[in-house]
Protein backbone atom coordinates (compact mmCIF):
# COMPACT_ATOMS: atom_id res chain seq x y z
CA UNK A 1 0.00 0.00 0.00
CA UNK A 2 2.96 2.62 0.84
CA UNK A 3 4.42 1.57 -2.41
CA UNK A 4 0.99 2.52 -4.24
CA UNK A 5 1.15 6.03 -2.45
CA UNK A 6 4.74 6.61 -2.43
CA UNK A 7 6.07 5.32 -5.83
CA UNK A 8 6.55 6.76 -9.07
CA UNK A 9 3.67 9.24 -9.96
CA UNK A 10 2.73 7.35 -12.48
CA UNK A 11 1.82 4.28 -10.67
CA UNK A 12 0.14 7.15 -7.97
CA UNK A 13 -2.00 8.43 -10.64
CA UNK A 14 -3.56 5.15 -11.34
CA UNK A 15 -4.44 4.24 -8.62
CA UNK A 16 -6.05 7.27 -7.36
CA UNK A 17 -7.87 6.98 -10.91
CA UNK A 18 -9.11 3.45 -10.18
CA UNK A 19 -10.24 4.85 -6.87
CA UNK A 20 -12.32 7.56 -8.20
CA UNK A 21 -13.59 5.51 -10.74
CA UNK A 22 -15.25 2.69 -8.29
CA UNK A 23 -16.25 5.27 -5.71
CA UNK A 24 -18.10 6.99 -8.66
CA UNK A 25 -19.61 3.34 -10.17
CA UNK A 26 -20.68 2.91 -6.49
CA UNK A 27 -22.26 6.00 -6.11
CA UNK A 28 -24.03 5.69 -9.65
CA UNK A 29 -25.31 2.49 -9.08
CA UNK A 30 -26.68 3.51 -5.34
CA UNK A 31 -28.33 6.37 -7.01
CA UNK A 32 -30.10 4.16 -9.63
CA UNK A 33 -31.19 1.60 -6.85
CA UNK A 34 -32.74 4.73 -4.98
CA UNK A 35 -34.41 6.11 -7.67
CA UNK A 36 -35.97 2.90 -8.82
CA UNK A 37 -37.02 2.57 -5.13
CA UNK A 38 -38.42 5.81 -5.01
CA UNK A 39 -40.29 4.70 -8.56
CA UNK A 40 -41.90 1.16 -7.22
CA UNK A 41 -42.84 2.94 -3.71
CA UNK A 42 -44.52 5.21 -6.14
CA UNK A 43 -46.22 2.60 -8.33
CA UNK A 44 -47.28 0.93 -5.28
CA UNK A 45 -49.13 3.94 -3.96
CA UNK A 46 -50.75 5.05 -7.06
CA UNK A 47 -51.45 1.46 -7.68
CA UNK A 48 -53.32 1.43 -4.09
CA UNK A 49 -54.98 5.08 -4.99
CA UNK A 50 -56.31 3.92 -8.12
CA UNK A 51 -58.25 0.97 -6.83
CA UNK A 52 -59.57 3.02 -4.21
CA UNK A 53 -60.74 5.98 -6.04
CA UNK A 54 -62.13 3.25 -8.79
CA UNK A 55 -64.50 1.67 -5.99
CA UNK A 56 -65.37 4.87 -4.80
CA UNK A 57 -66.82 6.12 -8.38
CA UNK A 58 -68.54 2.86 -8.39
CA UNK A 59 -70.32 3.70 -5.41
CA UNK A 60 -71.36 7.32 -6.97
CA UNK A 61 -72.54 5.02 -9.77
CA UNK A 62 -74.59 3.12 -7.47
CA UNK A 63 -76.03 5.44 -5.83
CA UNK A 64 -73.88 5.62 -2.53
CA UNK A 65 -72.09 8.35 -2.23
CA UNK A 66 -69.13 7.97 -0.25
CA UNK A 67 -67.59 10.79 2.13
CA UNK A 68 -64.30 12.24 0.47
CA UNK A 69 -61.95 15.04 0.90
CA UNK A 70 -60.21 17.31 -1.80
CA UNK A 71 -57.22 15.14 -3.55
CA UNK A 72 -53.73 16.29 -2.12
CA UNK A 73 -50.75 15.99 -4.96
CA UNK A 74 -49.99 12.44 -3.46
CA UNK A 75 -53.11 11.33 -4.47
CA UNK A 76 -54.11 13.06 -7.48
CA UNK A 77 -52.48 10.55 -10.34
CA UNK A 78 -54.32 7.58 -9.28
CA UNK A 79 -57.99 9.32 -9.05
CA UNK A 80 -57.35 10.79 -12.35
CA UNK A 81 -56.46 7.84 -13.99
CA UNK A 82 -59.29 5.38 -12.45
CA UNK A 83 -61.68 8.67 -13.25
CA UNK A 84 -60.44 8.06 -17.08
CA UNK A 85 -60.55 4.36 -16.74
CA UNK A 86 -64.22 4.67 -15.56
CA UNK A 87 -65.18 7.08 -18.21
CA UNK A 88 -63.68 4.94 -20.90
CA UNK A 89 -66.91 3.00 -21.01
CA UNK A 90 -69.72 5.73 -19.53
CA UNK A 91 -72.45 6.25 -21.46
CA UNK A 92 -72.90 10.17 -21.16
CA UNK A 93 -75.80 10.65 -18.82
CA UNK A 94 -73.37 8.21 -16.62
CA UNK A 95 -70.76 10.40 -16.93
CA UNK A 96 -72.27 13.46 -16.10
CA UNK A 97 -73.71 11.69 -12.79
CA UNK A 98 -69.51 12.04 -11.70
CA UNK A 99 -69.14 15.50 -11.93
CA UNK A 100 -70.31 16.59 -8.18
CA UNK A 101 -67.93 14.14 -6.77
CA UNK A 102 -65.04 15.70 -9.11
CA UNK A 103 -65.87 19.31 -7.65
CA UNK A 104 -66.24 17.54 -4.37
CA UNK A 105 -62.23 16.25 -5.00
CA UNK A 106 -61.33 19.39 -6.30
CA UNK A 107 -61.04 17.53 -9.48
CA UNK A 108 -59.86 20.48 -11.66
CA UNK A 109 -57.11 22.03 -9.36
CA UNK A 110 -55.61 18.60 -8.89
CA UNK A 111 -55.61 18.30 -12.74
CA UNK A 112 -54.87 21.59 -13.25
CA UNK A 113 -50.95 21.64 -10.97
CA UNK A 114 -50.58 18.56 -13.80
CA UNK A 115 -51.13 20.26 -16.62
CA UNK A 116 -47.35 21.88 -16.37
CA UNK A 117 -45.50 18.46 -16.03
CA UNK A 118 -44.60 15.65 -17.93
CA UNK A 119 -46.35 15.15 -21.36
CA UNK A 120 -48.42 12.24 -20.03
CA UNK A 121 -49.37 13.77 -17.30
CA UNK A 122 -50.53 16.70 -19.23
CA UNK A 123 -52.41 14.39 -21.63
CA UNK A 124 -53.84 12.39 -18.40
CA UNK A 125 -55.23 15.38 -16.89
CA UNK A 126 -56.60 17.02 -19.86
CA UNK A 127 -58.23 14.03 -20.69
CA UNK A 128 -60.05 13.66 -17.24
CA UNK A 129 -61.54 17.96 -17.29
CA UNK A 130 -62.80 16.80 -20.57
CA UNK A 131 -64.99 14.18 -18.38
CA UNK A 132 -66.42 16.63 -16.75
CA UNK A 133 -68.20 18.51 -19.80
CA UNK A 134 -67.70 21.84 -18.18
CA UNK A 135 -68.02 24.73 -20.89
CA UNK A 136 -66.02 27.45 -18.76
CA UNK A 137 -63.23 24.97 -19.12
CA UNK A 138 -63.26 25.26 -23.35
CA UNK A 139 -61.02 28.33 -23.63
CA UNK A 140 -58.37 26.89 -21.22
CA UNK A 141 -57.85 23.17 -23.04
CA UNK A 142 -58.81 25.24 -26.44
CA UNK A 143 -54.70 26.63 -26.18
CA UNK A 144 -53.43 23.05 -25.91
CA UNK A 145 -54.73 22.09 -29.54
CA UNK A 146 -51.32 23.80 -30.99
CA UNK A 147 -49.17 21.93 -28.53
CA UNK A 148 -46.13 20.75 -30.52
CA UNK A 149 -47.09 16.79 -29.04
CA UNK A 150 -49.61 15.15 -30.97
CA UNK A 151 -50.77 12.77 -28.20
CA UNK A 152 -51.43 16.10 -25.97
CA UNK A 153 -53.18 18.28 -28.71
CA UNK A 154 -55.11 15.08 -29.35
CA UNK A 155 -55.99 14.66 -26.41
CA UNK A 156 -56.96 18.26 -26.07
CA UNK A 157 -59.52 17.77 -29.16
CA UNK A 158 -61.17 14.75 -27.50
CA UNK A 159 -61.68 16.64 -24.37
CA UNK A 160 -63.26 20.19 -26.46
CA UNK A 161 -65.27 17.97 -28.69
CA UNK A 162 -67.06 16.77 -25.07
CA UNK A 163 -67.40 19.85 -23.87
CA UNK A 164 -68.85 21.54 -26.64
CA UNK A 165 -68.56 20.04 -30.13
CA UNK A 166 -70.08 22.75 -32.24
CA UNK A 167 -66.85 24.81 -31.22
CA UNK A 168 -64.54 21.77 -30.68
CA UNK A 169 -65.17 20.98 -34.93
CA UNK A 170 -64.77 24.67 -35.84
CA UNK A 171 -61.32 24.61 -34.29
CA UNK A 172 -60.42 20.69 -35.21
CA UNK A 173 -61.06 20.24 -38.70
CA UNK A 174 -59.65 23.24 -40.42
CA UNK A 175 -56.32 21.92 -38.35
CA UNK A 176 -56.41 18.68 -39.50
CA UNK A 177 -54.36 19.00 -42.50
CA UNK A 178 -51.65 20.71 -41.00
CA UNK A 179 -50.83 18.35 -38.35
CA UNK A 180 -49.20 16.01 -40.37
CA UNK A 181 -48.24 14.44 -36.74
CA UNK A 182 -51.26 13.21 -35.68
CA UNK A 183 -52.95 10.02 -36.07
CA UNK A 184 -55.10 9.02 -38.87
CA UNK A 185 -57.49 7.01 -36.48
CA UNK A 186 -57.30 9.20 -33.30
CA UNK A 187 -58.39 11.67 -35.58
CA UNK A 188 -61.06 9.28 -37.22
CA UNK A 189 -62.23 8.55 -34.02
CA UNK A 190 -62.54 12.06 -32.54
CA UNK A 191 -64.90 12.49 -35.68
CA UNK A 192 -66.74 9.37 -35.52
CA UNK A 193 -67.80 10.00 -31.63
CA UNK A 194 -69.52 13.16 -32.84
CA UNK A 195 -73.04 12.88 -32.93
CA UNK A 196 -74.79 15.90 -33.40
CA UNK A 197 -73.68 16.52 -37.40
CA UNK A 198 -70.68 19.04 -36.80
CA UNK A 199 -68.26 17.25 -37.49
CA UNK A 200 -69.94 16.38 -40.66
CA UNK A 201 -70.62 20.12 -41.57
CA UNK A 202 -67.02 21.57 -40.63
CA UNK A 203 -65.50 18.55 -43.11
CA UNK A 204 -67.76 19.35 -46.09
CA UNK A 205 -66.85 23.48 -45.72
CA UNK A 206 -63.64 22.89 -45.16
CA UNK A 207 -63.52 20.05 -47.71
CA UNK A 208 -64.57 22.35 -50.91
CA UNK A 209 -62.13 24.61 -50.63
CA UNK A 210 -59.04 22.58 -49.62
CA UNK A 211 -56.15 21.98 -51.62
CA UNK A 212 -55.62 18.64 -53.76
CA UNK A 213 -53.89 16.39 -50.75
CA UNK A 214 -56.00 17.93 -48.21
CA UNK A 215 -59.58 17.31 -50.16
CA UNK A 216 -58.31 13.80 -50.69
CA UNK A 217 -57.56 13.09 -46.46
CA UNK A 218 -60.72 14.87 -45.90
CA UNK A 219 -63.03 13.67 -48.52
CA UNK A 220 -62.02 9.98 -47.08
CA UNK A 221 -63.02 11.65 -43.00
CA UNK A 222 -66.15 12.38 -44.32
CA UNK A 223 -67.43 9.28 -45.80
CA UNK A 224 -66.51 7.75 -42.67
CA UNK A 225 -68.05 10.07 -40.38
CA UNK A 226 -71.37 10.78 -42.71
CA UNK A 227 -71.69 8.32 -45.66
CA UNK A 228 -74.73 9.87 -47.15
CA UNK A 229 -73.34 13.19 -46.76
CA UNK A 230 -70.08 12.68 -48.56
CA UNK A 231 -71.80 10.64 -51.59
CA UNK A 232 -73.00 13.97 -52.37
CA UNK A 233 -69.71 15.52 -51.58
CA UNK A 234 -68.16 12.71 -54.10
CA UNK A 235 -70.19 13.86 -56.95
CA UNK A 236 -69.62 17.30 -56.35
CA UNK A 237 -66.26 16.39 -56.55
CA UNK A 238 -66.46 14.17 -59.89
CA UNK A 239 -68.06 16.69 -61.88
CA UNK A 240 -65.81 19.58 -61.33
CA UNK A 241 -62.00 19.97 -62.68
CA UNK A 242 -60.20 18.42 -59.53
CA UNK A 243 -56.78 16.74 -59.38
CA UNK A 244 -56.73 13.19 -60.31
CA UNK A 245 -55.38 12.20 -57.03
CA UNK A 246 -58.93 13.30 -55.82
CA UNK A 247 -61.12 11.94 -58.66
CA UNK A 248 -59.14 8.18 -57.55
CA UNK A 249 -60.36 8.52 -54.45
CA UNK A 250 -63.98 9.59 -54.86
CA UNK A 251 -64.03 6.97 -56.85
CA UNK A 252 -62.94 4.42 -54.54
CA UNK A 253 -66.01 5.55 -52.32
CA UNK A 254 -68.53 5.33 -55.05
CA UNK A 255 -70.86 2.48 -54.51
CA UNK A 256 -74.64 3.83 -55.52
CA UNK A 257 -75.93 2.73 -58.60
CA UNK A 258 -77.15 5.93 -59.46
CA UNK A 259 -73.55 6.85 -60.16
CA UNK A 260 -72.21 4.54 -62.28
CA UNK A 261 -72.54 6.91 -65.16
CA UNK A 262 -69.71 9.29 -63.37
CA UNK A 263 -67.58 5.87 -63.21
CA UNK A 264 -68.11 5.24 -66.93
CA UNK A 265 -66.54 9.05 -67.61
CA UNK A 266 -63.17 8.10 -66.31
CA UNK A 267 -62.76 4.37 -67.94
CA UNK A 268 -60.48 6.75 -70.55
CA UNK A 269 -58.97 8.46 -68.46
CA UNK A 270 -54.72 9.10 -69.36
CA UNK A 271 -54.23 8.50 -65.74
CA UNK A 272 -54.03 4.34 -65.06
CA UNK A 273 -54.83 4.86 -61.23
CA UNK A 274 -58.35 6.80 -62.31
CA UNK A 275 -58.68 3.78 -65.09
CA UNK A 276 -58.78 1.65 -62.68
CA UNK A 277 -60.40 2.76 -59.74
CA UNK A 278 -62.73 3.48 -62.40
CA UNK A 279 -63.13 -0.12 -63.39
CA UNK A 280 -63.15 -1.47 -59.81
CA UNK A 281 -66.04 1.24 -58.76
CA UNK A 282 -68.41 -0.34 -62.21
CA UNK A 283 -67.27 -3.99 -60.72
CA UNK A 284 -69.43 -2.80 -57.22
CA UNK A 285 -72.06 -1.23 -59.16
CA UNK A 286 -72.33 -2.04 -62.13
CA UNK A 287 -74.95 -3.61 -65.17
CA UNK A 288 -74.42 -5.87 -67.97
CA UNK A 289 -74.29 -3.33 -70.10
CA UNK A 290 -70.79 -2.68 -68.51
CA UNK A 291 -69.06 -5.50 -69.95
CA UNK A 292 -68.67 -4.13 -73.42
CA UNK A 293 -66.79 -0.88 -71.90
CA UNK A 294 -65.04 -2.72 -69.35
CA UNK A 295 -63.42 -5.63 -72.03
CA UNK A 296 -61.09 -3.29 -74.02
CA UNK A 297 -59.64 -2.39 -70.72
CA UNK A 298 -58.25 -5.97 -70.52
CA UNK A 299 -55.54 -5.28 -73.14
CA UNK A 300 -54.53 -1.88 -70.80
CA UNK A 301 -50.50 -1.17 -70.43
CA UNK A 302 -50.62 -1.33 -66.85
CA UNK A 303 -51.26 -4.59 -65.14
CA UNK A 304 -53.20 -2.92 -61.92
CA UNK A 305 -55.61 -2.11 -64.73
CA UNK A 306 -56.13 -5.22 -66.30
CA UNK A 307 -56.61 -6.78 -62.94
CA UNK A 308 -58.90 -4.50 -61.70
CA UNK A 309 -60.94 -4.96 -65.08
CA UNK A 310 -61.10 -8.71 -64.72
CA UNK A 311 -61.77 -8.63 -61.17
CA UNK A 312 -64.80 -6.30 -61.92
CA UNK A 313 -65.85 -8.17 -65.09
CA UNK A 314 -66.25 -11.83 -63.22
CA UNK A 315 -68.62 -9.82 -60.40
CA UNK A 316 -70.66 -8.21 -62.82
CA UNK A 317 -74.29 -8.96 -62.97
CA UNK A 318 -74.71 -11.51 -65.48
CA UNK A 319 -71.28 -12.51 -65.67
CA UNK A 320 -68.96 -15.28 -63.95
CA UNK A 321 -66.09 -17.67 -64.63
CA UNK A 322 -67.81 -19.17 -67.21
CA UNK A 323 -68.38 -15.85 -68.94
CA UNK A 324 -65.20 -14.69 -68.35
CA UNK A 325 -63.50 -17.57 -70.20
CA UNK A 326 -65.44 -17.09 -72.76
CA UNK A 327 -64.00 -13.71 -73.26
CA UNK A 328 -60.75 -14.93 -72.95
CA UNK A 329 -61.19 -17.60 -76.05
CA UNK A 330 -61.92 -14.59 -78.03
CA UNK A 331 -59.64 -12.19 -76.66
CA UNK A 332 -56.26 -11.39 -79.05
CA UNK A 333 -54.29 -9.94 -76.39
CA UNK A 334 -51.48 -12.18 -74.63
CA UNK A 335 -51.44 -10.01 -71.66
CA UNK A 336 -55.72 -9.74 -71.33
CA UNK A 337 -55.39 -13.90 -71.28
CA UNK A 338 -52.97 -14.13 -68.73
CA UNK A 339 -55.18 -11.40 -66.40
CA UNK A 340 -58.10 -13.47 -66.73
CA UNK A 341 -56.15 -16.86 -66.23
CA UNK A 342 -54.79 -14.87 -62.58
CA UNK A 343 -57.94 -13.55 -61.64
CA UNK A 344 -59.78 -17.04 -62.31
CA UNK A 345 -56.94 -18.95 -60.23
CA UNK A 346 -57.77 -16.77 -57.71
CA UNK A 347 -61.20 -16.97 -57.52
CA UNK A 348 -60.57 -20.79 -57.73
CA UNK A 349 -58.73 -20.75 -54.43
CA UNK A 350 -61.16 -18.42 -52.52
CA UNK A 351 -58.44 -15.32 -53.00
CA UNK A 352 -59.57 -11.71 -52.28
CA UNK A 353 -58.38 -8.32 -52.63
Amino acid sequence: MDSLLHGSPVVVIAFWVAVLTITMSCLLLAGVVLLRMRALRRERRDFREREHWTQVLKQELAGASAPVRRLDARQAHGFIEAWNTVHESLPEADSRRLAALGERVGLVDAARRQLDGRYHDRAMAIIALGHLRDPQLFDELSGFLENPSPIVSLCAARALAQIDPPRAMALFVPMIASREDWFPGSVARILTDNHDGSAARELSSVLMRANTDTAATLVRLLARVAPAQAAGVVRQLLDAKVDDHVISVCLQLLDDPQDRERARRFLDSPRWHVRMHAAAALGRMGDPGDRSLLEPLLSDSVWWVRYRTAQALLVLPGMGAQALLQIKERLADAYGRDIIDHVLSEHRLGITS
